[in-house]
């Protein structure tokens, strides 16, 4: 009776969270090819009959193609075709969470932050008429701030990946299929719904 009523005061379950470990041990996915270009693979549905294939590629190198086949018939292998797309981003810098975060390992050392933030390697100190020092100047401070980082300094750009982007088109309701993206030799699989309400079953995963 007792430990009813105790149970039912505090807890809803007789379940019970594990403790959460300081440190988040990751390990390298190591399916891909030595130089695996391609990674980051993803799909969505499209429109009607659609899936589309989304990887990332470190330069222009690789195509934006993905060769597909219904999983039931690996002879008749399809290729589709699409774009790829970069951007460039000024930088937010959550120092405290970068060096010391709540929970896995630290992302980055603070004297990583601090020479992103230190221009005087390269910046004039010097007096530029009228303007007084150059406004790309910044010395780096005992630890590294947080906040967005200054527009006038390249380090704190980050430019991305090329992002590809490839409808797979004509595909048949409740039909499997397995495909591959240019750049990797990696092979991925999903089923596509058999209703427009249906979600995509299955998907691909980042290298």
């Amino acid at each position: 009776g007792a430990k009813a009523s105790q149970s039912a005061a505090g807890h809803t379950s007789p379940l019970r969270r594990n403790g959460t470990p300081s440190r988040l041990l990751l390990s390298l996915n190591e399916s891909c090819d030595a130089a695996c270009e391609s990674e980051q693979v993803h799909i969505q549905l499209g429109g009607p009959g659609e899936m589309v294939v989304v990887y990332t590629s470190q330069d222009e190198s690789v195509d934006s193609s993905v060769a597909y086949w219904e999983a039931d018939e690996p002879g008749l292998v399809l290729v589709a075709n699409g774009s790829s797309s970069a951007y460039s981003q000024l930088m937010w810098l959550e120092a405290r969470a970068l060096t010391d975060p709540p929970l896995g390992a630290a992302g980055a050392q603070p004297s990583e932050l601090m020479a992103l933030q230190d221009t005087t390697s390269w910046a004039s100190h010097l007096p530029v008429a009228p303007f007084g020092r150059s406004q790309s100047y910044h010395a780096a401070a005992a630890r590294p701030t947080s906040g967005l980082g200054e527009y006038n300094n390249p380090a704190m750009y980050y430019n991305s990946p090329l992002v590809h982007t490839v409808p797979l088109p004509r595909l048949s309701p409740g039909v499997a299929y397995q495909y591959r993206v240019a750049g990797s030799s990696a092979t991925f699989a999903f089923t596509y719904p058999p209703g427009s309400a249906a979600s995509a079953e299955g998907g691909g995963g980042g290298g």
